[in-house]
């Protein structure tokens, strides 16, 4: 196998700075999650997290896993029944302690994802630096957004070490927690042994359905899984209505054209189209830069084409630009759009003026906005027949998912 560590980089020296470091940027990393962690023991700002845990009570107890429960938090889960299983290490320590871990799993386990991308060190050590203000949203809410992302992330990284197996299971994994991972499936082009890919994607989809029923009966589960759908159908109606916030592509333009009442089915399309473009070129499917692409591509669209977006989601996509930016040739592209998206990436209106964002919800949506820029960019670059982005022979890019 490949060694990906090699401490030179091509064109450098042996010696680095200490900022230079993954490990320095795993460091801000934990540093960035402790920090909320005692601000939400502070201020006693455990809602999320409360969201979370409950479900493993409630699903032992074989009670609803989606109705709302006022009298322990706001709000109600929106996860697939297999997430009560996932948290229930969690639920089992003092709320406390139990949220100090559950950020600090959310935050090595992007961590080490990021570690796993076929790119140089010094590549990876840029991608981190440019996640750390979506990590302090993701952190400050208590999310599983980052551990979303590095399913997606994951299940792209395992196909490139030939293993159909993980790869398979963290896309179905992801797919039953949140739905976003289900677009991991697009890497199916990439794989050369579909049959037994499919295969794995069954047996998976099996093992974690039934997941739960170690904890409840099959049929309470099987019950679950419809009021998770219905959940779903409702948050995305509240959503598109006004009544929640929507900071997706769509909600952008609905509300910037003043046109709530346009479906999801026409963006959605729309998206959709934009999305399958690079496909047509099928001789770059063996193209570790292409495959690349395709990643950041895949990290961007379930947040921008999806209501349920929040400002702490876009820990999915930040990633999404990394990977453009690290492989972006345009200079004056870089420097322009990557600072506009990471000052509007830090949501200062609802920092600054939280009365004013949320009484005005496009002063919200628009954080949308620079990432649907860098997503189409992302999609020309993948298109154009003269593929901005040069092939590259280096041997942290030789690994591609050609096994």
């Amino acid at each position: 196998m490949t060694n990906y560590s090699n401490p030179i980089a091509p064109g450098g020296s042996a010696s680095k700075r200490f900022y230079q470091e993954n490990r320095f940027v795993l460091l801000l990393w934990v540093l960035v999650t402790l920090i909320f962690v005692i601000d939400s023991w502070v201020t006693h700002r455990f809602n999320n997290y409360l969201i979370f845990e409950n479900t493993f009570r409630n699903l032992i107890h074989e009670r609803s896993l989606y109705a709302p429960y006022p009298n322990f938090h706001d709000d109600a889960n929106h996860y697939g029944p297999v997430f009560s299983v996932l948290i229930a290490p969690f639920a089992l320590m003092p709320n406390s302690i139990g949220l100090l871990f559950w950020n600090l799993f959310n935050c090595f386990l992007l961590f080490k994802a990021i570690q796993t991308l076929p790119v140089s060190d010094d590549k990876k050590v840029i991608i981190g630096y440019i996640a750390i203000p979506c990590l302090i949203e993701s952190m400050l809410n208590q999310q599983f957004n980052a551990g979303a992302a590095a399913l997606i992330i994951l299940s792209f990284t395992q196909l490139n070490k030939s293993n159909n197996i993980w790869s398979a299971f963290f896309i179905v994994l992801g797919t039953f927690i949140k739905l976003y991972g289900i677009v991991g499936l697009v890497f199916f082009f990439f794989v050369k042994k579909k049959p037994q890919f499919i295969l794995w994607l069954i047996i998976w989809s099996f093992i974690i359905l039934a997941a739960p029923m170690l904890f409840a009966s099959p049929g309470f589960v099987l019950h679950a899984y419809l009021d998770w759908k219905s959940s779903l159908i409702g948050k995305n109606e509240i959503n598109v209505l006004g009544g929640g916030i929507d900071i997706s592509i769509m909600g952008f333009f609905r509300r910037i054209l003043n046109q709530p009442e346009i479906p999801n089915l026409l963006f959605l399309s729309l998206g959709a189209l934009i999305f399958m473009l690079p496909f047509i070129r099928i001789a770059r499917f063996s193209k570790p830069k292409f495959q690349l692409m395709i990643l950041a591509s895949v990290l961007l669209f379930p947040v921008l084409f999806s209501t349920g977006a929040e400002d702490c989601t876009f820990i999915i996509s930040i990633v999404g630009v990394g990977i453009w930016y690290i492989f972006e040739n345009n200079r004056a592209m870089k420097k322009v759009l990557l600072p506009v998206l990471l000052v509007i990436a830090c949501n200062f209106p609802l920092l600054l003026f939280p009365v004013y964002a949320k009484a005005h919800p496009l002063s919200l949506a628009v954080i949308s906005l620079p990432y649907f820029l860098v997503w189409l960019r992302i999609i020309y670059n993948a298109t154009k027949s003269n593929m901005a982005y040069a092939e590259d022979t280096r041997p942290e890019l030789a690994g591609a998912l050609t096994k």
